[in-house]
């Protein structure tokens, strides 16, 4: 059986594109003016007609499209930078995660421009450069270097990223607060509370780790954060953590039990 090339994909990519045209592209598209500078062009096609459409490729292809092609379909369709063919393709890929090799962080890695759009942030951080480091953690590199960056949008693929790190059978706590810590001062409303989600995490499997990491940055993180992120520490040690960063804020103890 001959599989999916290069050329095949660039081939699958138009059907796609006729696909998402077919469904209505265009509609429900924000008012320009509504939308912040976007590295990708946006169709307006819905959620549910990009699954669609992956599942029609998927079954259509089903016994000549492999894991390398779906990679090359991904390339082919982060090179054309239209928000949805970039969706479903990544919907595609996803569908072959069994099959992932660690080497696909490094496709990660080049696409990671295609992040500034914050839908493709999380659906990439997700679904392929979490389930890519879970092979590969020493590949932290990567994820430490879009962390730092400031691009919101690759930094949200860091924090989706690393979050596969707590879920996977390595429990690996310390590479999360590291990304953590590069983030604690963080303000977008999408990524404060991401990081907070991703403390609550590492609190399930190292309780004292988050509790150490949370006392002492309470000095200098987003209390925002501080916060939402201490949700899952015993009511003890939250109810102290809190208390310091009330009086920290020059908030009165009894002012403080009152809004507590």
């Amino acid at each position: 059986m001959v599989k999916t090339s290069g050329p095949a994909a660039i081939s699958i990519l138009k059907e796609i594109r006729t696909a998402l045209d077919a469904v209505g592209a265009g509609k429900g598209r924000p008012a320009p003016e509504a939308r912040p500078k976007n590295p990708v062009r946006i169709l307006g096609v819905k959620p549910t007609a990009i699954r669609a459409v992956a599942r029609e490729v998927a079954t259509r292809y089903k016994a000549s499209l492999d894991y390398a092609g779906a990679v090359a379909l991904f390339d082919a369709a982060a090179g054309r930078k239209v928000q949805e063919e970039i969706l479903v393709a990544i919907e595609v890929l996803d569908r072959f995660r069994r099959d992932f090799a660690p080497s696909l962080l490094s496709h990660v890695d080049k696409w990671s421009a295609l992040s500034d759009d914050m839908d493709l942030a999380g659906a990439m951080g997700e679904r392929i450069a979490g389930p890519a480091l879970a092979l590969d953690p020493a590949k932290m590199v990567a994820v430490r270097r879009w962390a730092r960056t400031r691009s919101t949008g690759k930094r949200r693929l860091a924090i989706l990223a690393v979050g596969a790190l707590i879920s996977g059978s390595g429990r690996d706590v310390a590479s999360a607060l590291e990304v953590c810590g590069l983030l604690l001062t963080e303000e977008n409303p999408v990524l404060v509370t991401e990081v907070a989600a991703l403390l609550r995490a590492s609190t399930k499997v190292d309780a004292k780790a988050v509790q150490d990491f949370l006392f002492r940055r309470s000095i200098d993180g987003n209390p925002e954060i501080l916060r939402a992120g201490s949700e899952n520490l015993d009511a003890a040690r939250r109810a102290a953590l809190i208390a310091k960063l009330e009086a920290q804020a020059g908030i009165p103890a009894p002012v403080a039990a009152t809004e507590g």
